[in-house]
């Protein structure tokens, strides 16, 4: 998959020497990203979920936890 860290080491995209990023980092670092991607969708009113401000949760329609800060439903998130 394009984007991926195994896929940035086998098209020579990653240094070598560089020191590889623990799993639990990359996800961590990952939610962050889609967190303030989804943050800047809902105030352009172009998110699918709705935005619980005092928990810092995006819900999906039926309530339910998608992403936080430090979590990401990614079945929810991206449909998988």
């Amino acid at each position: 998959m394009p984007g991926t860290r195994k896929a940035c080491e086998e098209e020579g995209q990653m240094d070598s020497a560089e020191e590889p990023i623990p799993a639990s980092e990359y996800r961590r670092r990952e939610t962050e990203i889609l967190f303030g991607i989804e943050l800047l969708l809902y105030r352009w009113g172009l998110s699918e979920f709705n935005f619980d401000e005092e928990a810092q949760i995006f819900r999906d329609r039926d309530g339910r936890a998608v992403l936080s800060r430090h979590r990401a439903d990614r079945k929810r998130h991206f449909g998988e």
